[in-house]
């Protein structure tokens, strides 16, 4: 059974906030993981191994920014959203 939007949601903010120790309520679909919530490379395969736990599901962050950067026509991508890693887990 494919898991809806909220749900993913709640899987991706619960991995982001157990590694980066943020408040609850400070991640949002807009949240950049850099920019706004000061992740560092290290942080993203932590994320991405605690988001295994709550969707049974890796996400590879590499294919993410390839997937992004192909939507925005070739685009360098320096940052994701939360938002961006929803949508891609959306389709998988």
């Amino acid at each position: 059974m494919a898991l809806s939007e909220q749900e993913i949601f709640t899987g991706v903010e619960s991995s982001i906030r157990a590694v980066l120790g943020t408040d609850e309520g400070e991640i949002n679909l807009e949240s950049r993981l850099v920019a706004d919530l000061g992740a560092e490379s290290i942080d993203f395969l932590d994320i991405s191994c605690e988001l295994e736990k709550y969707i049974d599901q890796e996400l590879d962050f590499k294919e993410v920014m390839k997937d992004l950067k192909d939507k925005k026509g070739g685009t360098e991508v320096k940052d994701l959203t939360v938002k961006n890693i929803v949508d891609y887990l959306l389709v998988q």
